[in-house]
């Protein structure tokens, strides 16, 4: 299941209009629903949604989208037969606050490796994120590149699009600027409350019943689909789809607003985070200067700005002749793991770690980087938005000047085409069924 970000984006972007008729047919079949008596104490369950939409189809897409936003805006405020508050009622409630501070403390572990640390994240929905790490494991094992130390600040600023690094023991900062990509969904990782909210409400959920937290009576709601991908630092994105998850969010029952959120998650990929969030604070004061930077005149930044681009065809081209130059193949896949071991099978790190590096050194490594995954980018873009993408690099080589290396959806009768030669065609359905069976 995708999350509702994603679908909203999809949405936006497929510029999806729904004739005010039909919208009415849905939401009126909806109603019509909510209004039954309910013989589970939780919000409406999936399961009731899905099979409302499914049973007529002139209001299936209708529906579909009346659901996903009515979960973003609270809108729906679903009723349970007990007292107590429902889920949709705290995602009303999270979404009028406009600043907040919150602690986390972090464990992440796979085979060998782990990882502990605690961070404080200060939150304004005009200016951005701040993210300070306030305490590490000295025993950690390092499970990505760079080490995370004690005063570390993370900058997501979305008025600049930029994201910015600053590491005071190094003295030294990283800054990367989006290139008409934005940054909240950077934001979003970092265990934005709506997110959390939204991503229980869109899986299987029930309530925990009451309890007291630090002398404040909350109320709990708990998952354990799979399917769960709220913000816990992207984990599941970088390790795989969930294996097992354990979700509760304690909502004080006065406020609506969570006071604690613990997640215990194992991918697919075989990495287990655990991860309490607390502390929260609502509405808190906010200065500008909360989120400039601290970033001393003394300090340099190793690789200068890092402009990150939205993936594009031209970028997957010059990639993918990149990845041919080094490895004398194309990659035998575009997907984000399958790319990525590929990626280090061919092209193995240098006996000088990346820290060795002088600063123009380290620049043009960070930027052939970049590079070389442009094409697994754009493939994953396509992908997203249900473009069709189907890649030939496991068969088709240089060599091979009109055989299709890559090809994707652009209508309903025509597809964009990226040759073995990585010379580009429009061509219809037609055309490209042709291509392909000579491809064979």
């Amino acid at each position: 299941m995708r999350s509702a970000e994603d679908i909203i984006h999809l949405i936006k972007n497929a510029r999806i209009i729904i004739n005010p008729e039909i919208k009415k047919v849905a939401l009126k079949e909806l109603i019509k629903e909510l209004r039954k008596p309910k013989t589970i104490g939780t919000a409406m369950t999936k399961p009731a949604i899905w099979r409302i939409i499914m049973k007529s189809p002139i209001t299936k897409i209708a529906a579909a989208a009346a659901v996903v936003i009515a979960c973003l805006t609270g809108l729906f405020f679903w009723k349970s037969t007990g007292s107590g508050i429902v889920l949709a009622d705290v995602l009303a409630r999270v979404e009028q606050v406009t600043s907040y501070r919150y602690q986390v403390s972090s464990t992440m572990t796979k085979e060998q490796m782990a990882g502990t640390r605690k961070r404080t994240v200060l939150v304004s929905r005009e200016h951005g994120l701040r993210m300070t790490i306030i305490d590490v494991d000295p025993n950690e094992v390092k499970m990505t590149r760079g080490k995370y130390a004690v005063g570390d600040e993370w900058y997501l600023l979305p008025q600049s699009n930029s994201v910015v690094i600053v590491s005071h023991e190094k003295k030294t900062y990283d800054r990367f600027i989006y290139d008409g990509v934005e940054i909240d969904f950077y934001k979003e990782q970092y265990n934005d409350p709506r997110t959390i909210v939204r991503q229980i409400l869109n899986c299987e959920n029930r309530s925990l019943g009451q309890s007291v937290i630090d002398g404040i009576t909350v109320k709990g709601f708990q998952t354990t689909d799979p399917n769960y991908g709220g913000g816990f630092f992207g984990a599941s994105d970088r390790s795989g789809r969930l294996k097992r998850a354990d979700v509760k969010l304690w909502v004080d029952v006065n406020t609506l607003l969570p006071i604690r959120l613990e997640e215990d998650v194992i991918t697919e990929g075989g990495l287990h985070v655990h991860e309490v969030n607390y502390d929260f604070q609502w509405n808190v004061p906010i200065e500008p200067d909360d989120f400039k930077p601290n970033i001393p005149e003394d300090y340099r930044a190793p690789v200068g700005d890092i402009v990150v681009s939205t993936p594009s065809e031209e970028n997957a081209i010059a990639g993918l002749k990149m990845f041919c130059d080094l490895a004398g193949k194309y990659p035998d896949s575009l997907e984000k793991k399958a790319f990525g071991e590929e990626f280090k099978k061919h092209m193995p790190p240098d006996d000088t770690s990346y820290e060795e590096l002088s600063d123009e050194e380290r620049t043009k490594k960070t930027n052939e980087a970049l590079l070389i995954a442009g094409p697994s980018f754009f493939y994953r873009m396509l992908a997203a938005k249900k473009k069709e993408p189907i890649y030939y690099g496991q068969f088709v080589t240089p060599k091979d000047f009109d055989a299709v290396l890559l090809r994707w959806k652009l209508s309903d009768n025509e597809y964009r085409v990226i040759f073995g030669n990585l010379s580009t065609k429009t061509v219809t359905a037609g055309e490209l069924a042709e291509l392909e069976g000579n491809s064979e």
